[in-house]
């Protein structure tokens, strides 16, 4: 019986459970944050390689 009270007594894997659930979070807002800036550098580097493509301005004619 003293075993059983002193298992639902310790609370030692609830540091675990909120650690897991800490670590969940982060991993969200990581992900979420990674879609976001992604999505704006490679709207940036499109535009970079398009600005690469095109052809180069017209000289100005000389004196």
């Amino acid at each position: 019986m003293n075993l059983i009270k002193n298992f639902f007594a310790d609370e030692s894997g609830a540091e675990l459970a909120e650690y897991a659930v800490a670590c969940a979070i982060l991993v969200a807002i990581a992900i979420i944050v990674f879609n976001v800036l992604g999505e704006a550098i490679n709207n940036k580097m499109n535009d970079v390689a398009s600005d690469i493509d095109a052809p180069p301005a017209a000289a100005p004619p000389a004196p």
